[in-house]
């Protein structure tokens, strides 16, 4: 099935989402704009967006949860030496915080964590990560977000008479890593929970083992947890790794969101927050993708992840602001390195106006810095709308990368096609379906490159590579107000497969001006009526900066602006498009 993927300068084209008017029907208690929203993401009834607590996944659903449990609930009732290991990402950063702050309510004092170092260790319990945790001599291993891949390290620690728990939730590979016991909904076909992120995955072990201490009777002499107290660090991780917000991860990042919003939430994620310049009560999926994620990755991008670990289990305020402002500075280096990045990257890509049969780009620079190659590759893929990968010069001499793909492009599936069909080619790779991780020999660059562009080209049908924008219709202008705009926000978490509503439309520019030489401040009409709102656009184009708009048609979200106490509509323009 091999096929040109010719890209132009043609501008994404403009797709309103369908809307089963069945589904719109059932939904009829509702406002008819959230009618139509729900229904174009395949909600049924008033049932699938009834996000209490109680309507969990029961633990049960977690294939091999039972008996993971029963081993940890063992080592806690025996007073055993447990360390935590976790990713160096902000999944990883919230599952080790929620396992080592469960495990301290409970009692535990004799536990711990490690994470590793991004450039020196590499990912996962490698090898000479295996012989430090030897040489701490734990009895018992919890891996959180990372260990389904660990094969050497995993088999390092069994050898040393080692216990290990596996918990994770990235795909595996043909076979599984040396355990005693593993909890990865993704490695095994019966269990339930597929689209769990790592720290969902943990929290679910935080269940099991409650329910094994309550059979073992330990709450007989000890105080239980309230488990829902920690489900501020799970609406984070959840969020920030991207993973699908399916009906249960809505369950779990609403109820985080509540606490947050209720200041029930750990001091370090206040102290972000603040430091972040949000408020606390009107923080939404979006501020952790875009506000609080980042900064807590930061951490394990360019620094220490422990960082991150550290702020979100802090007990003291004061130490907890300090914490922050640390990942705050480490977000802003890593935001300035990024823009010079991404300005080398753009200047690899071919020139458009020539064409280019690619359906890829795997990139490569001398002075890339591994640990934002990730965010360059997301940048690449969302300029070409073609799966992306970059690379930097690791520290052991190996070319470590990071992609990115588009919907329909399985990352994951399409290395593993590659590795399949020359076995020299990656040393080593994992990830999912809309992101992937990998390390080859700096040799094998150009080889990689070609055999990856041609596994696409094979196995990936041309129609993916139609670039579209997905929204929900036109909005009438009585529904344009500030009421609605607050409704859409209180409908959501919105996120991974679960868009933000967003809608089109034209509008006439009574006023433009730019702010801070990025951002594109609109003042604008609807075509029939006179009744301004303002929209912005943030980090504009610099030809839409330079352009006067006297009529636009653009790709908006509604939003409550708060400013100075004041609460007004305010459009967040996602695109202006052209007709």
């Amino acid at each position: 099935m091999e096929h040109d993927c010719l890209m132009t300068e043609t501008p994404p084209r403009l797709v309103v989402r369908p809307c089963d008017s069945a589904l719109s029907a059932q939904l009829s208690t509702m406002h008819p704009v959230l009618q139509r929203v729900y229904a174009g993401r395949g909600i049924a009834s008033v049932d699938d967006v009834d996000y209490r607590l109680d309507r969990l996944l029961p633990p049960s659903a977690i294939s091999h949860l039972g008996e993971a449990a029963e081993l940890l609930a063992r080592h806690v009732i025996g007073g055993s030496s447990i360390l935590i290991f976790g990713d160096y990402d902000a999944d990883g950063a919230t599952s080790t915080a929620l396992c080592l702050r469960v495990l301290r309510r409970l009692g535990h004092e004799k536990v711990n964590f490690m994470l590793p170092d991004r450039v020196l260790d590499g990912y996962g319990v490698s090898a000479g990560v295996a012989r430090r945790i030897v040489d701490y001599a734990p009895d018992l291993v919890i891996t959180v977000d990372t260990g389904i891949a660990s094969f050497a390290g995993l088999q390092l620690l069994h050898e040393a008479g080692i216990e290990v728990l596996v918990t994770d939730h990235h795909l595996p590979a043909h076979k599984l890593p040396t355990a005693t016991a593993i909890v990865n909904p993704n490695a095994f076909a019966d269990s339930a929970g597929k689209c769990l992120a790592g720290v969902g995955v943990a929290f679910y072990l935080m269940l099991g083992l409650r329910q094994a201490l309550r059979r073992h009777h330990w709450f007989d002499a000890h105080d239980e947890p309230r488990l829902a107290d920690y489900l501020d660090l799970v609406a984070i991780g959840t969020v920030a790794d991207l993973v699908p917000l399916d009906y249960n991860n809505r369950v779990l990042v609403n109820e985080g969101l509540k606490r947050i919003h209720n200041g029930h939430c750990a001091l370090g994620i206040r102290a972000l927050v603040e430091v972040a310049g949000r408020s606390l009560y009107r923080i939404n999926a979006q501020d952790i993708g875009f506000t609080l994620g980042p900064r807590i990755n930061a951490a394990g991008r360019l620094d220490d992840m422990s960082i991150g670990v550290r702020t979100l289990i802090c007990d003291d305020q004061a130490t907890a602001l300090s914490l922050a402002r640390e990942l705050e500075d480490i977000n802003s280096y890593r935001r300035e390195l990024q823009g010079q990045m991404t300005e080398q990257a753009l200047a690899q890509l071919p020139d458009l106006s020539d064409g280019d049969a690619r359906c890829s780009h795997v990139l490569f620079n001398d002075d890339w810095h591994e640990g934002i190659v990730g965010i360059i590759a997301s940048r690449i893929k969302d300029e070409t709308y073609r799966p992306s990968i970059a690379f930097a010069q690791a520290a052991d001499g190996m070319l470590k990368g990071s992609g990115r793909s588009i919907r329909g492009v399985h990352l994951r599936d399409m290395l593993d096609l590659v590795d399949k069909s020359d076995a020299q080619l990656i040393e080593r790779f994992g990830g999912h379906a809309m992101a992937a991780g990998l390390s080859i020999q700096a040799a094998q660059l150009q080889a990689f490159s070609q055999a990856f562009e041609t596994v696409i080209q094979r196995h990936v049908d041309a129609a993916v590579f139609d670039n579209r924008i997905e929204c929900d219709g036109e909005l009438a202008t009585r529904d344009l107000t500030l009421e609605l705009a607050q409704l859409l926000e209180q409908g959501g978490p919105w996120g991974q497969r679960f868009p933000m509503p967003t809608f089109h439309g034209h509008f006439d520019v009574l006023d433009q001006r730019v702010l801070v030489d990025r951002h594109l401040k609109l003042v604008l009409t609807p075509l029939d009526r006179q009744q301004p709102v303002d929209a912005i656009l943030f980090y504009a184009a610099p030809d839409e900066l330079k352009t006067r708009h006297d009529r636009v048609h653009l790709h908006y979200e509604l939003n409550a602006n708060e400013f100075r106490g004041e609460t007004s509509l305010q459009l967040i323009v996602r695109d202006l498009l052209v007709d």
